[in-house]
């Protein structure tokens, strides 16, 4: 589950995706969720009466107690303590698995990805905000509160031009290199939308920068930069071997590398990450997907 929508589906053991289906939220409130799920998930199965689940596994944004199975908290939707997994449970008939979606698509990354037989490493996703999870000896670091991982509010920038987070702060990466960032990064630098549209999202800017729109191609070293400054206070901290970015403004790695790779230059303590790399995520748009099912196996 995402900020402006979900994805359902259907996938084995083995970690193949046999069915999906990406949908809208219709309204972003608890009883919307709830109800959006519900309707997606009842319709995924009638389509596919030969498939049989098992388990069910979902992964939330924002705050997650998997413990519980409680959906703790998401700015952006008003949800607080939602007790998803057990309301799920009651709705289908099947255990209910629940956490946090980055560190779901972390985990599906160490079993299926581009980090199996890596046991050190950062996971971050780049969305309409951004998170992290840290992998360290082989599972995820939680912290003393279960919510470590909190890249997205390392700060990036100071000064006149820091913007104030919904948390409260100012110059968070989540405001200058998320997606919405992103599209705020291009109208500063001069970018506008065209006569009777909205202004310009990630995946527009990805087409106008591939087009050679200069100013796109401005925001996305802009972008480079400001994931830079997060990723590099992550690695001297936590000296992972590699570096996974996922979320939709990943499918933009090659525009932002060069500028990502020159800010890591001067961020990073070069000598104690000998073995540092950065590299987009090899499981793409499904990585959530496949997270929710990798935890629901687990």
């Amino acid at each position: 589950m995402g900020g402006s929508k979900f994805l359902v589906g259907l996938v084995d053991s083995s970690g193949e995706i046999l069915c999906s289906k990406k949908h809208h939220w219709s309204e972003l409130s608890p009883r919307g969720v709830v109800a959006d799920v519900k309707t997606a998930a009842h319709a995924l199965l009638e389509a596919n009466p030969n498939l049989k689940p098992q388990v069910m596994g979902a992964t939330i944004p924002g705050l997650a107690d998997p413990e519980k199975g409680i959906w703790v908290e998401s700015s952006f939707s008003g949800i607080r303590d939602l007790p998803f997994a057990s309301i799920m449970e009651k709705e289908f008939g099947l255990p209910v698995k629940l956490d946090n979606d980055v560190r779901a698509c972390a985990l599906a990354e160490y079993r299926l990805g581009c980090c199996k037989g890596i046991d050190h490493f950062v996971w971050i996703t780049v969305s309409n905000g951004i998170g992290g999870c840290v992998f360290a000896g082989g599972k995820p670091y939680r912290g003393g509160s279960g919510n470590a991982g909190e890249i997205g509010h390392i700060i990036v920038e100071e000064g006149p031009g820091a913007r104030l987070c919904k948390a409260g702060h100012q110059g968070c990466a989540e405001v200058h290199a998320s997606g919405q960032g992103l599209a705020k990064n291009y109208i500063s630098l001069g970018g506008r939308a065209q006569p009777g549209k909205q202004p310009p999202d990630a995946k527009a800017i990805d087409a106008l920068a591939r087009a050679g729109d200069q100013t796109a191609i401005d925001a996305y070293k802009l972008e480079g930069l400001y994931l830079g400054r997060a990723i590099g206070a992550a690695v001297n901290l936590l000296s992972p071997d590699k570096v996974v970015i996922g979320g939709g403004v990943s499918l933009g790695f090659d525009l932002f590398w060069p500028s990502l790779e020159e800010t890591l230059k001067t961020h990073v303590y070069q000598n104690a990450n000998p073995r540092l790399s950065v590299e987009p995520s090899l499981l793409g748009y499904n990585a959530a997907l496949l997270g929710a099912a990798v935890l629901s196996f687990s």
